[in-house]
This record gives structure tokens, sequence and C-alpha cells, in this order.
């Protein structure tokens, strides 16, 4: 790669930066490309070069957002913890994305665009699933997880608590609370956890 070529992608990133840092905090649709060039330090020209629109850009954004959130879980999942400590660990980490993403950028993502959508699907059955399925596989192998129960029954078990309209609920006045609850009733379900007897 050549310094132009080296120029031309930093300032790709240095846009999509500035961009997901103005979609996190202030959502899409009053946003304009005026105030992502300004946020950006650079000409809306530049971006309409690099990206064609906003709605091309947030989706570019978006998509590098949901490979890095996997990178995170890879190398999470990779490290010398116990089950419990890493499913710990990535719930509170989705809680605060989502708790610190304003709710339009995630209504947008997982409900409205339906390029997204289709992205999002197709990335959760080629990556996803497969990387959640290894860790319970492991945590079965040591006896972390119940070995008696069936892959299925534990990725329906899983997808209850990671479904669209909770995590819209999750994104409302009292997100925090009922993120603490749902982390809560992963591990124990309605009963009360052994130590609190």
């Amino acid at each position: 790669m050549n310094g132009y070529e080296r120029r031309k992608e930093q300032k790709k990133k240095d846009i999509k930066q500035a961009a997901f840092s103005l979609f996190q905090k202030q959502g899409i649709k009053e946003i304009k490309i005026e105030d992502l060039a300004k946020h950006a330090g650079v000409s809306q020209v530049t971006i309409y070069n690099h990206f064609g629109s906003k709605e091309a850009l947030f989706r570019e954004v978006i998509k590098e957002f949901v490979a890095d959130e996997y990178e995170f879980h890879k190398e999470l999942f990779q490290k010398d913890l116990s089950f419990r400590e890493k499913i710990t660990t990535s719930i509170l980490h989705k809680t605060n994305n989502v708790l610190n993403i304003h709710p339009e950028v995630i209504e947008e993502m997982m409900l409205n665009d339906e390029e997204l959508k289709l992205f999002l699907a197709d990335f959760q059955t080629k990556y996803a699933i497969p990387l959640i399925v290894d860790l319970i596989k492991n945590a079965q192998n040591n006896g972390e997880v119940n070995p008696d129960l069936s892959m299925e029954s534990i990725m329906v078990y899983i997808q209850l608590f990671n479904n669209n309209t909770l995590i819209s609920m999750i994104t409302g006045e009292n997100g925090q609370k009922l993120a603490t609850d749902i982390f809560q009733m992963f591990f124990y379900g309605l009963s009360l956890p052994k130590d609190s007897k």
C-alpha cells in the first residue's frame, strides 16, 4: 500500500470513528452529512466519495462494530476463565454497549434497516452461534454446564435473552435494573441464588 492509499484508508477510518461517536450520542435521523463532515474534519464531498450516503456510512460503521464485538467475544471465550465468568463478562459488556448507544441506532440496525437485518442474521449464523456452541460444549465437558441438556435447548434458552424486544426494553428508562434482573435470571431462573438462602 503506497502513501496515498494509506492516507485514504486513514481518512475513511477517521470518518467512521467520528460517525460512530455521533450516531452513538445523537442517533441517526437528526444527523446530516454536514455534521458528520464537521465532526470528522473533512469535507462533505469526501464523505460522499468514500461512502455515497449517510445510510451507507451508517451500515459500514455498524458492520465494523459487529465484527469488533465478535473479536472481543472470541478473545474472551479463549481466556482461562470459568464459564460463569465468561458469560458474566459478556452480558455486562453487551448491557453496557446497549446503555451507551442511542436507542435509535439499535432500533435502526435491528428492526428498520433491511440490509443490516440480513447482515446480522447471516453474521449470527456463520460466526456468533458457532462461537457460543463451542463455549457451551467446552463448559459441558468441564462439568460447568449440565451435559444432559441438548444444545438445541440451551440455544433456545440463550436466545430468550437475546431478542430485539428485550434489547429495546433495556434501552428504556429502567434499563439498568432490567439488565441486572435478566443477568440474575440467566443463572438462577426464578429461584433465589444458592448463596442468598
